[in-house]
């Protein structure tokens, strides 16, 4: 599987797509007017580098990793050729999971340079927390990733699962909250970006995120159906 991962991995890096993307974030996030105070420069960070911004980030990722193997037969001729579909359910996160980190890494630093660069007063704990949050997006999209992955699979559609990952990316939050406001019900506290936020902001009151582990649970859930689902999904191969 090693082999598959830098095989992908060495296709991937020489498409544009996702260069043109983190340039393009880097370039906002150095020449953005610097917010009035530190904290409020540090929420801009949090707001781009999360939901519009990550789902900014995971369309190329998602078209390299999944859709191009779909379009160009490349996954079915791996099946062909004895590779197991856990494997490549496992391979193609792998995939993803390293190039959110590289994005991220990216984007983290080009944050440290303007950090350095302004007049405001940013301090070591506010840049720890930003590149904790940068874990979390990674975190955030690996979910968004598997969850598209899964539709992809039942429907050997990648517009399907593409679909599924601007929506969730973009506005399930949003929709998420607005129900549970209405309902009264704890229907984001209880979901996967809910669970994320909730531990995000014990980590920065100092406490134990313990609402991680139940998010990571329900990433490994959504991993283990991506593998049943396409383990029995036919195919020509």
């Amino acid at each position: 599987m090693n082999r598959l991962v830098r095989a992908d991995l060495k296709r991937i890096i020489a498409k544009p797509s996702l260069y043109v993307v983190v340039i393009i974030m880097a370039l906002i996030v150095l020449f953005k007017r610097p917010a009035s105070t530190a904290a409020e420069h540090m929420d801009f960070y949090k707001l781009f580098f999360n939901s519009f911004g990550l789902t900014f980030v995971l369309i190329p990722i998602y078209l390299s990793v999944y859709t191009d193997e779909i379009k160009s037969g490349i996954m079915i001729s791996v099946i062909g050729m004895g590779m197991s579909r856990k494997s490549i359910v496992r391979s193609k996160l792998r995939d993803s999971f390293i190039l959110l980190c590289g994005t991220y890494a990216i984007l983290f630093l080009t944050a440290l340079l303007k950090n350095s660069i302004m007049e405001l007063p940013i301090t070591p704990t506010q840049n720890a927390f930003l590149l904790l949050f940068c874990v979390f997006c990674i975190i955030r999209g690996i979910g968004i990733i598997a969850l598209a992955s899964l539709v992809l699979f039942l429907t050997m559609s990648s517009s399907g699962g593409m679909l599924v990952m601007i929506v969730v990316g973009v506005t399930a939050q949003g929709i998420l909250q607005k129900l549970q406001e209405s309902t009264k019900l704890p229907v984001y506290d209880l979901s996967y970006i809910g669970l994320l936020d909730d531990s995000f902001a014990q980590f920065q009151a100092g406490n134990v995120g313990g609402s991680l582990i139940v998010a990571l649970f329900y990433l490994l859930i959504v991993i283990v159906v991506n593998v049943l689902t396409f383990d029995r999904k036919e195919m020509d191969l």
